[in-house]
């Protein structure tokens, strides 16, 4: 098995990041300073990665919410949408026993931009949903114009996404569309939909009711019914324009076919397929 190593200093450019509600990219003489306090700075990322492109294996890794889980092909490192405490920034209020508050539900409170990240510990720059899918690349001339694979744009000629990272477990990561049988890129394209619904009743354990706290706010409010596409690791086993002959591959889920309401688990269910390298 190969080895993929990837070094980043952590900075979306040439992506965008949002700050304040607006797309700021590096260098422009703006502060990318967030409504924190926090702000982006360079990181030393340097990840070796078993890569597993091509292949099928299993053997499920649970999600570590203060460990990365994915990088994408800017080298933001990608996290989990668990918050890593258990009390609200702002409000303080705490979780019940067992639950994560959902940092994505509770944007206004973790100060997450519109591309779905956050400078957070050290100024490390995190992804948490796939909105920098529509709010950083897509569109973005100076994202497509550094890379030959990226200058027609977000997708291939026949309308299917193009790699946007790589999971710690050397799967790849997609945008959104993929074909509509996994294993026909003549069966047509079709956004990849998550399997992962809100419980109609909330848990006992949950404490608070949906009136009192809305459903959706913890990762926990989630479950997973094959409802939808992809499996309970938010992936599926296809061909792609890149893997012709089939590839295990992770997908950025959205509700929206305009891509910009992420759809939980957002980019990496509650484990990933294989044994991640961190």
């Amino acid at each position: 098995m190969a080895i993929l190593r990837i070094q980043s200093d952590g900075d979306p450019f040439p992506a965008f990041a949002g700050h304040n509600g607006n797309n700021v990219p590096k260098n422009d003489g703006n502060s990318r300073t967030f409504e924190d306090g926090s702000e982006i700075s360079d990181q030393t990322h340097d990840f070796s990665i078993k890569y597993r492109g091509g292949s099928n294996s299993n053997n499920p890794q649970i999600v570590d919410k203060d460990l990365p889980i994915g990088i994408t092909t800017t080298g933001v490192v990608i996290y989990s949408p668990m918050a890593s405490g258990n009390v609200l920034p702002l409000t303080g209020q705490a979780a019940a026993s067992g639950y994560h508050w959902n940092v994505i539900e509770n944007q206004s409170e973790f100060f997450q931009d519109i591309c779905g990240g956050k400078p957070e510990i050290g100024g490390e720059y995190r992804y948490r949903s796939g909105a920098f899918y529509s709010q950083g690349f897509d569109g973005n001339s100076s994202f497509q114009n550094s890379s030959t694979y990226y200058a027609g744009g977000v997708s291939h000629p026949d309308g299917h996404s193009k790699i946007v990272g790589y999971a710690l477990d050397g799967y790849p990561i997609y945008g959104p569309n993929g074909y509509q049988s996994p294993l026909s890129n003549s069966s047509g394209i079709t956004r990849m939909i998550s399997s992962y619904t809100l419980r109609e009743t909330p848990l006992a354990s949950r404490i608070r009711s949906y009136d009192q706290l809305p459903r959706g706010r913890y990762v926990e409010d989630y479950e997973f019914t094959s409802s939808g596409t992809l499996d309970q690791y938010n992936g599926r086993y296809c061909v792609t324009p890149d893997y012709t002959n089939g590839t295990y591959a992770y997908f950025l889920t959205f509700s929206d076919n305009n891509f910009t309401s992420p759809a939980f688990p957002y980019i990496v269910g509650r484990s990933t397929k294989e044994q991640r390298s961190i």
